[in-house]
């Protein structure tokens, strides 16, 4: 059976970034044979895990699963109305777009780990080809998590025979897509430094590892290894808060001391190579002035209703009538929001919102260089209080408040003294809205529960700007829901995908 499913990425992909690690990309970069010859050309050669494979998982795919799909956002465009609807079909564009990305971060992956197997000069240090490697695997194990998250059984691919065209692809059983994923976390952690260099500050390290590590045992529930890899970023004393909401989504702190893994961008260096988020999120062309601003996600009704009263966060993630915002469109004194309301639903996401060239000199039309966070230091504190919590209906557990309080005291919100899963559901949900988070928490809990959530979500507009006047939209998702379709041009040219999974063979 011929495997048309993936393509395999040129390995050199051209990247520059002032400043970065990025901009030691090679200067030829189809001479793979003559390239692995110095310690600086192997840590270049992973350079381009860190963009590039997966603009079409940021480009919309992202969101339109993690928020659309879950209720915090809404879009009127055909395939975005498609998750806002839950009548997600196998020919959806960006479903199929997530699909295609995440399997091109493999095959980058797994081009790297054959190239430093097979390529790499003697004069090269082992700490250094160590290094790289481990970067490949986390790469390989971060795409695969969201994979069995969104499609469930999926093919694993690790080797660079299975790129055979003739080659037979079975999707494989979803607990072992979870072990091969966390034993390639656990190579990279194995492999990656604790600490970074100034040069190197965003590759991945070894808290990294753990962090993701925590993450995904949680999904597992199990909470006693959650607990534990949550831990060890805790106390390593490297990551903190910062001290204002909004100053996490500014390029100025890209990788700073919350960020823990995050994908990074170039601005104006060509398609694929930027963060274009702000071109679909910001709900006016006056706030970018390049061209863009098309307001394509627009926050729902239910996700602005879902603020406690007095969260900082709320003018930071939403822009809502009569907001003021001094740092946007500045060359006018700043930015007022119509009390006509920004889109259907009144509001505009300010979250990811960068603002035009006035505002920061890397901007331009579908291109800001702010970094897509996956993993970043408040999710950990909110894993590290959901895994004490574990199966029991509260704790008033101090390690477990401590982490808890901490993203709540940043938000401006009263300290609990004791926590339920509900409390931090809620949480999570508005501190992470549009990175892509909330539809995976829905996913992971109890299926009744999470259907009962959504069922009550509204999922429509404002009649004409009046508050008070809904064109009410509310959905009831089947337990079938909770995964995408095999993208339909997948299936048609590899039929394999939609017989049962097998079990994938660990000693291969």
């Amino acid at each position: 059976m011929k495997n048309n499913i993936f393509i395999l990425l040129l390995l050199f992909l051209s990247a520059s970034c002032s400043d970065s690690f990025l901009e030691n990309a090679p200067e030829d970069s189809l001479v793979v044979d003559n390239y692995y010859n110095t310690n600086e050309q192997v840590k270049s050669a992973g350079a381009p895990l860190y963009g590039y494979p997966w603009f079409y998982f940021n480009e919309k795919f992202l969101i339109c699963v993690g928020d659309n799909y879950s209720g915090n956002s809404t879009g009127t465009y055909s395939d975005i109305a498609q998750f806002t609807l839950f009548s997600v079909n196998q020919g959806n564009q960006f479903a199929t777009e997530g699909w295609d990305a995440l399997y091109n971060v493999i095959g980058t992956a797994n081009t790297l780990l054959y190239n430093l197997d097979t390529k790499v000069s003697g004069d090269v240090d082992e700490d250094v080809l160590e290094s790289v490697r481990g970067e490949a695997y986390f790469m390989r194990a971060t795409a695969y998590y969201y994979l069995v998250r969104t499609w469930g059984a999926v093919p694993i691919i690790h080797s660079m025979d299975q790129y055979n065209a003739e080659a037979d692809v079975y999707r494989n059983t979803v607990e072992d897509v979870y072990t091969f994923i966390l034993n390639d976390y656990a190579m990279a952690a194995s492999r990656v430094p604790i600490q970074r260099a100034d040069s190197e500050v965003g590759r991945v390290t070894q808290t990294a590892c753990n962090a993701m590590m925590a993450s995904v045992y949680l999904t597992l529930k199990d909470y006693a290894n959650a607990k534990a890899q949550a831990e060890l970023v805790i106390n390593s004393g490297y990551y903190g808060l910062l001290d204002k909401f909004g100053d996490v989504f500014h390029p100025r702190n890209n990788n700073s001391r919350e960020s823990i893994f995050a994908l990074q961008w170039v601005a104006n260096q060509g398609w694929g190579y930027a963060n274009v988020n702000q071109a679909y999120l910001a709900a006016s062309p006056k706030l970018t002035n390049a061209g863009d601003g098309w307001g394509t996600f627009q926050p729902s009704i239910d996700f602005q209703n879902a603020f406690e009263d007095g969260d900082l966060r709320r003018h930071e993630t939403i822009m809502e009538p009569g907001d003021f915002y001094p740092d946007l469109v500045t060359a006018e004194g700043g930015y007022t929001v119509p009390e006509a309301g920004m889109t259907s639903t009144m509001a505009g996401w300010r979250k990811y919102v960068v603002g035009s060239k006035d505002e920061w000199e890397d901007v331009g039309f579908m291109s800001t260089n702010l970094n897509t966070y996956i993993i970043r230091y408040a999710e950990v504190l909110l894993i590290h209080a959901e895994a004490i919590l574990g199966t029991s209906a509260s704790t008033t557990d101090a390690k477990a408040l401590e982490s808890f309080n901490m993203v709540r005291k940043r938000a401006g919100l009263a300290e609990k003294t004791s926590l339920t899963f509900d409390d931090i559901l809620q949480e999570r949900r508005m501190e992470f809205a549009v990175e892509g988070k909330y539809w995976y928490d829905l996913a992971r809990m109890d299926r009744t529960k999470a259907i009962a959530i959504i069922s009550n979500q509204e999922r429509g507009d404002y009649n004409d700007g009046d508050y008070d006047d809904i064109i009410t939209r509310k959905v009831t998702p089947s337990a079938g829901d909770f995964l995408l379709p095999i993208p339909g041009s997948e299936a048609d040219l590899n039929p394999l995908l939609l017989e049962e999974p097998v079990p994938f063979d660990f000693n291969n």
